[in-house]
């Protein structure tokens, strides 16, 4: 039997929004959730993780952030109806909901629907009033069968990215992350969503550099925490990717019993229940020389997650430094390495480079990127660099902009540095052709010796290899 269903789910949108997805009207399962797509085999979260390349979400909030980032505005096309269960073709008296909520808040410049049901709705009860013709998706529901995960991700992504122009975060001095990661909590999400979303990040890249490395399912995983919060994003991917059903083990200086960094200890203690509990994984605390290297040698790849971005010293510290420089060499050997955020060993400020010093394959930083790791010569440390977009910071950095320009500083909010002096400027420029990490290279260029650098081209890829 019919009932009559309200649709009680606010839409998610902002100025920001650019591409309006709409569906017919949520399932019981979402009307249960209190969001759209709640049905665990609805493939729709997992196919627009794919298309952007990012963790599949795993809670509302997540859902939320991964919609405004991407300025996708989300709603449906039915504010009421008479519906049996789920059935979209038993819809009968449909009223259509309030898009002009949307219309008139952002400038959308495409319409999609997620289904045929959805896009016809749209053409007999929207299109006229609002001049936006629909482009109908194939449905992400379990019954569309026909459709697998690859064919829907290839989809939504040929129609959406078309008119999605990434939001690209300006490099941001160590310090202003700090304070901009204390705004992104005063707004409402916790330091310890944070860092579950990078930890999700860093078990996310590693996964695709073991794929690509061909290790597929049997690919083992190492994950090097330090006792502060970078360690907290490896122990949070550690209990990913054994919840997956990776081989894992974590190798740590401190238990997590006896770790003080908050959130660290929550989400290290959060792990260490997991990994207990499953024959693939396993922690390995303070490990001798011989039980370091042992375990590296049963690893395809390795999380780099000791010493983070408040590293600023020239020297690593025992045991981290024996770690680093086994990590090196089993590198050199085959070992595919991740670091979160930047390189242990390197000064994310500045970029000059401890010795020793992480080398990595790919470096996922958090939030943004920083300045040391945008100096021509910091590839040879972290390999490929991407951003983790691990919270909705677009608006933030406007209004900080917006603050600054009011009190005569603008940018000083949103950029990294204050702006040089004309004659710092000019040195500057001058020389830019030359600028590299401070720390001796290891072909003996000493960047504070007389002899005047010779122009060398930009590594295209990594000679350590």
């Amino acid at each position: 039997m019919p009932e009559h269903v309200v649709h009680g789910i606010d839409p998610v949108f902002d100025r920001n929004s650019r591409v309006l997805v709409l569906g017919s009207i949520p399932s019981p399962k979402s009307r249960e959730e209190g969001f759209f797509y709640g049905h665990p085999r609805n493939r729709f979260w997992q196919v627009l993780a794919a298309a952007f390349d990012e963790p599949v979400p795993a809670t509302v909030e997540d859902k939320r952030d991964l919609l405004l980032r991407r300025h996708i505005a989300l709603w449906d096309v039915v504010a009421s109806c008479d519906i049996e269960g789920a059935s979209d073709a038993s819809i009968r008296n449909a009223e259509p909901n309030d898009l002009d909520r949307i219309f008139s808040t952002a400038d959308i410049e495409a319409v999609f629907a997620t289904g045929a049901k959805a896009g016809k709705l749209y053409a007999r009860l929207c299109e006229k009033r609002f001049g936006k013709p629909c482009t109908t998706l194939p449905s992400t529901s379990p019954a569309n069968a026909k459709e697998s995960v690859e064919s829907l991700t290839k989809a939504y992504a040929a129609a959406l990215l078309e008119h999605l122009n990434p939001f690209e975060p300006p490099v941001l001095d160590v310090k202003r992350v700090a304070e901009l990661e204390r705004r992104i909590e005063d707004a409402g999400t916790p330091l310890s969503t944070l860092m579950r979303r990078a930890g999700r990040a860093l078990a996310h890249k590693a996964r695709a550099v073991a794929e690509a490395a061909g290790c597929g399912a049997d690919a083992r995983f190492a994950i090097l925490c330090g006792n502060g919060n970078n360690g907290g994003d490896g122990w949070v991917a550690a209990r990913v990717l054994t919840e997956e059903g990776f081989g894992v083990a974590v190798i740590c200086a401190t238990t997590p019993a006896d770790i003080t960094a908050h959130p660290a200890r929550a989400a290290a203690l959060e792990a260490q229940r997991v990994l207990e509990g499953r024959p693939n994984a396993r922690i390995v605390a303070r490990p001798d020389a011989v039980t370091f290297k042992a375990t590296l040698a049963q690893t395809h790849v390795a999380i780099d997650a000791l010493l983070g971005t408040g590293f600023e010293h020239d020297t690593v510290r025992a045991p981290f430094d024996g770690w680093i420089e086994a990590v090196c060499d089993a590198r050199s050997r085959g070992l595919r390495v991740v670091a979160a955020d930047v390189p242990s060993g390197m000064n994310a400020q500045t970029g000059k480079a401890a010795r020793p010093c992480i080398k990595a394959d790919a470096t996922v930083t958090m939030i943004a990127s920083k300045p040391g790791l945008a100096t021509p010569y910091a590839f040879a440390f972290c390999g490929e660099t991407s951003i983790a977009s691990i919270a909705y910071i677009e608006p933030l950095l406007a209004d900080a902009g917006r603050g600054a320009e009011q009190t005569g500083c603008a940018s000083a909010c949103v950029e990294s540095g204050a702006a040089p002096s004309p004659a710092k400027a000019a040195k500057r420029d001058a020389n830019a052709e030359f600028l590299r990490a401070e720390a001796e290279d290891d072909d003996g260029y000493d960047p504070y010796s007389d002899r005047k650098p010779e122009p060398e081209p930009l590594f295209q890829s990594d000679p350590w290899s």
